[in-house]
């Protein structure tokens, strides 16, 4: 059976997509200020059903102005623009209507737990966050958030709106410009192990060769004015992405609001989570990959260096082909290549939920393995930026910025002085 094919837009609400929706409310004027034909605009541009903004509840207010603009504007032009939020399903007490994870709901007697409802609610990326005692990135982990939180609710709405992959493929227009093919590489979504099925992703920027300059410069050309006073419209992204720059952190100390609120509560319940901590007092158990339970961290991203033999090093075979894992030792325990000091000395490869498989190594397995210490990365910081090497927490962040409010003042001082000699 044949499936249809639809076009729509990721809307972020940033420069690019924004441009992108401009230019689909607008397509003559834009294809003439692009010096090209209406019909070579849609061969690269295709004309969509629908441009979607995935709200994960801290993109900055500046950003949200540009959404309720972008509404407005489509509305004009009779073009859908939707506003859709990751959901989760939580217990809320009657009353008082905090908010408990199924988890947490069981763990109440039985009478209290009567005093909640089981709802379907708006759930944002700050709350997960703050829940599960986390950080948008760790050092050598993936970055999830934008799947979790824009992507995977975009694809769910539109396999809502238009039916699943068996019935319809999505062919969605993202906003990266011509210079970033590193994102588009990087795009989950569009990597070959994890395609989506049903979805397909286009960058439109790319084929048009638009930069971030020739995109603001699209929207001066169509009128687009957001505040009504000529404001360009700002770079979208959470307030306190781990991917922000220098000029974005200090943009969010010196505004001073809610995000900067959000940065420091969710930096702070990591730390005091502790998730090694928790590791080393449930006695350190892995799972059959090596890897800690849920709830644990193996490494000590909280305070980055933990004392402990297990932490300071791991025995390790190298060079060794995925066959080669396979085979050693027997019998095969995922991750019994890479083994802690507690493993490589008592020869325990894995630690199952069911309990320890235990599988001696002889003097001649020992030599196979080399003692490789491990790297002190120092603390995880919620804005994984290194200055001089290491990261800052956001109350260094804080003070890093009033001094340099406090040297600026002092030079703008020493400088006036200067001149009226």
């Amino acid at each position: 059976m044949e499936t249809k094919e639809v076009n729509l837009l990721a809307f972020g609400g940033g420069v690019d997509s924004t441009a992108l929706l401009a230019m689909h409310l607008e397509r003559d004027k834009a294809a003439k200020h692009l010096g090209m034909s209406r019909a070579k605009l849609d061969e690269l541009f295709p004309p969509f059903e629908a441009a979607v903004f995935s709200d994960p509840g801290s993109e900055w207010p500046e950003t949200y102005e540009n959404i309720e603009y972008a509404k407005a504007r489509c509305a004009v032009f009779g073009v859908e623009l939707v506003v859709v939020r990751h959901h989760l399903e939580r217990y809320f007490h009657k009353e008082t209507n905090e908010a408990l994870q199924q988890k947490q709901w069981k763990s109440l007697p039985e009478d209290e737990r009567e005093m909640y409802e089981l709802r379907n609610e708006p759930y944002t990326i700050s709350e997960w966050l703050l829940d599960g005692g986390m950080l948008p990135l760790r050092p050598g982990a993936s970055h999830i958030c934008s799947m979790r939180f824009k992507g995977e609710v975009q694809q769910q709405w539109a396999d809502e709106r238009f039916g699943d992959a068996t019935v319809c493929t999505k062919h969605w227009s993202l906003g990266i410009e011509k210079d970033e093919g590193g994102r588009t590489d990087r795009f989950t979504a569009n990597h070959s192990e994890n395609k989506i099925k049903g979805h397909e992703y286009n960058y439109p920027l790319q084929g048009l060769e638009m930069n971030r300059e020739e995109c603001l410069d699209m929207l001066d050309h169509l009128g687009w004015d957001y505040r009504g006073d000529g404001s360009p419209v700002q770079k979208s992204s959470c307030m306190w992405c781990p991917f922000c720059k220098e000029w974005e952190v200090d943009r969010l100390i010196d505004a001073d609001g809610e995000g900067l609120k959000q940065a420091l509560a969710i930096e702070k319940r990591f730390v005091e989570t502790d998730k090694h901590a928790k590791w080393h007092e449930a006695g350190m158990p892995l799972n059959r990959g090596g890897r800690c339970n849920h709830g644990h961290h193996r490494m000590p991203y909280a305070t980055g260096w933990c004392e402990h033999p297990d932490c300071t090093h791991v025995y390790v075979i190298k060079g060794l082909t995925r066959d080669e894992k396979k085979e050693f030792p027997k019998p095969y325990t995922p991750g019994s290549w890479k083994l802690t000091p507690t493993q490589w000395e008592k020869g325990v490869f894995s630690t199952y939920y069911a309990g320890i498989i235990e599988s001696p190594l002889s003097e001649e397995d020992k030599a196979r393995y080399t003692k490789t210490p491990v790297k002190d990365h120092g603390p995880a910081r919620i804005i994984s930026k290194k200055y001089d090497g290491k990261r800052k927490s956001m109350e260094e962040h804080i003070q890093r910025r009033k001094n340099a409010i406090i040297v600026a003042e002092i030079t703008k001082d020493f400088c006036r002085d200067d001149d009226s000699d």
